[in-house]
């Protein structure tokens, strides 16, 4: 598991992917029971989650090593830009169901102080490993850290959501709304310079 980057990469990809689909399916059915575009929304960013990884897994699943087959591995990454650009999308849906519909997360104290060390550690986590996995030339491994990054970065957002309601209470909701809205902006931001970064580099690297 330590010295084996491609097999440690594959596992971790198994495991996102499994709970990627069965978060897809749980919010697709709450989706049907409500009829309501919160919950579609929901299950359309985390369907779009399932198919990157699903996507990369089946590479590194054939017994690449990473790096192998760059040309390969760059339609790959290539292909995941251009699902996150869509996946910004059902993010942007979402943000605005948070912000303006008032659309929340709630959890009890304890709940919340647990959701909060694990987003942090993830986000940090998302971080350091988009750096570190740069040294392997392998746009399989970028792509699945990028991937990571971006899911790190709507659980920020989840979180927030949830710290407002739960220690801000419904009095400051002006105050809710303008910070939910400001982190909401950011993120989606964020996604979408991530997918176009690397739809473009990866186009550059194939015309070479």
């Amino acid at each position: 598991y330590r010295n084996d980057t491609g097999w440690r990469m594959t596992l971790s990809l198994y495991a996102s992917f499994a709970i990627n689909a069965a978060y897809t399916i749980f919010q697709l059915g709450l989706g049907i029971i409500h009829s309501t575009i919160w919950y579609y929304s929901m299950a359309a960013y985390y369907l779009m989650l399932s198919v990157m990884r699903f996507y990369l897994l089946m590479y590194l699943r054939d017994g690449h090593a990473p790096g192998e087959d760059k040309k390969s591995e760059l339609h790959r990454y290539r292909f995941c830009g251009v699902v996150l650009v869509g996946m910004n999308l059902a993010l942007a849906v979402i943000v605005y169901y948070i912000t303006w519909q008032n659309r929340t997360f709630v959890h009890h104290m304890i709940t919340t102080i647990a959701m909060a060390a694990y987003t942090f550690t993830s986000f940090t986590m998302a971080i350091i490993n988009l750096i570190r996995y740069r040294k392997y030339q392998s746009p399989v491994l970028s792509a699945a850290k990028a991937i990571g990054f971006t899911a790190a970065m709507v659980s920020m957002l989840t979180l927030e959501t949830t710290m407002l309601t739960v220690f801000g209470g419904e009095a400051n909701g002006d105050f809710n709304r303008m910070m939910t809205g400001t982190t909401g902006a950011v993120a989606t931001l964020a996604v979408l310079i991530v997918a176009i970064y690397m739809i473009l580099k990866s186009t550059r690297e194939l015309k070479k």
